[in-house]
Formats: structure tokens, C-alpha cells, sequence
């Protein structure tokens, strides 16, 4: 897969998981990738019903070992963290763990 269709499909992927948190009544930050951004924070972190959660959305590629740390330390600290591969799986994980 060249690198423009990969963006496309990773754009049209985080498209879909935001507006599904916005439908669902979520506070949504998409983080954006740039020379000021650390590396290895998550793609997306919300905030639903008082509860923190923060999201690695993949399509394909895997988890970096940074990212991987940051996942873990967001969820030491209390927050819910997961790379999320698919629609199905973000609102699996919000009808079992928040009762949407």
C-alpha cells in the first residue's frame, strides 16, 4: 500500500472513531503530530462520563515500544488506554464498559 492511500484510510478511520465519541456525548481532543507534539502520545484521548480514555488508532502498522509506555502509564494512572483497530472494537469496549 503506498503511503497516500494509507493516510487516507487512517484519516477516514479517525473520522469515524470521533464522530462516534461526539455521537456518543464525548469530549474529544484529536492529537496532531508536529515538532511541538511528544512523541508516542495517543492518536485521540476523551474524556466520557468522568472517565479518561485514550486511543492508538492503527490500520495495519503496529504499536511503537514508546507508545506502548504511554499506553501503560495512562492506564497506571487510572485512564482507560488501548490501540484500537476497528469501529466495531471502540464501541464494543463502550457498551461493556460504560453502558452507552
Amino acid at each position: 500500500m503506498n503511503g497516500r492511500k494509507k493516510v487516507t484510510l487512517e484519516s477516514a478511520f479517525q473520522s469515524k472513531v470521533i464522530e462516534y465519541l461526539k455521537s456518543i456525548g464525548a469530549y474529544v481532543i484529536k492529537i496532531h503530530v508536529s515538532s511541538y507534539q511528544l512523541e508516542g502520545e495517543p492518536d485521540i484521548v476523551c474524556c466520557y462520563q468522568g472517565k479518561f480514555y485514550a486511543f492508538e488508532l492503527k490500520q495495519g502498522s503496529k504499536l511503537s515500544e514508546l507508545q506502548k509506555i504511554k499506553l501503560e502509564l495512562i492506564r497506571k494512572s487510572g485512564g482507560v488506554a488501548m490501540e484500537i483497530r476497528s469501529i466495531e472494537q471502540l464501541k464494543e469496549l463502550f457498551e461493556s464498559d460504560v453502558k452507552v
